[in-house]
């Protein structure tokens, strides 16, 4: 099952603690913008990770 829109209510960035949005191959931040990957519909939360 794929991350839906209103799983991200969970979720937040692990560096700013602000928001996440869901890009269409990433998490991105609506903070400090950092964009997180997502590996097989799985979100990688590390900061090291991050673009």
């Amino acid at each position: 099952m794929p991350l839906q829109p209103e799983d991200l209510r969970w979720l937040a960035c692990p560096v700013c603690r602000q928001p996440l949005a869901l890009d269409a191959d990433a998490l991105r931040c609506t903070g400090c913008g950092r964009r997180y990957p997502l590996v097989d519909g799985i979100p990688v939360l590390l900061a090291d990770r991050a673009s």
